[in-house]
Formats: structure tokens, C-alpha cells, sequence
């Protein structure tokens, strides 16, 4: 049985931390901001370029007008140009 004066008080909530990582990559991505050398986002944004995927998913980002057929690999976000052949390759 519990007693009403005994009762326990409510603590607030308490509020979800920033993820300061998230952040500074997407100030690269946005902005062009670089981030501080030998921190977390900047490791994010250099394995970036090392391609972690075994086989890209290319999503076409080309606007009307443009000559060449441009696109970004979903699962590592690589620039890739679709080539004569027809085939998706890294730029």
C-alpha cells in the first residue's frame, strides 16, 4: 500500500543531448564549413570518399538542361556520372 504523503515528485524530463557529429557534417555538407581535424566528423566525412559500399545504388541527380547524366550512391554518397556504355561509374 502506498502512502499518499510519501508519494514520489514527477522529475521533468530531461532533454535529448545535440549530436554534435550529426551536426558538423551536415554544416560540411550545407555550408562548406570543415570540421576541427581528429574529431569524430571529420572522420565521417573522410571515409566518405573511401567508397564503403560492395555495390553502388546510384540515384540520379541530374536537373533538365544538363549534358551529363550526374548521380549519387545512396549507400555511400559518392558522386557517379553514367558513362556512353550506359554503366554507373565513380567520379
Amino acid at each position: 500500500m502506498r502512502l499518499p504523503w510519501k508519494r514520489r515528485r514527477e522529475q521533468p524530463a530531461v532533454a535529448p543531448r545535440p549530436n554534435y557529429t550529426t551536426i558538423a557534417v551536415l554544416e560540411h555538407d550545407l555550408f562548406g564549413i570543415q570540421p576541427q581535424p581528429g574529431t569524430a566528423a571529420a572522420l565521417a566525412i573522410g571515409l566518405r570518399s573511401t567508397g564503403t559500399c560492395f555495390t553502388h545504388k546510384p540515384v540520379e541527380t541530374t536537373t533538365l538542361g544538363q549534358a551529363v547524366t550526374n548521380g549519387i550512391c545512396s549507400g555511400c554518397g559518392r558522386s557517379m556520372v553514367l558513362n556512353d556504355d550506359g554503366h554507373w561509374a565513380v567520379v
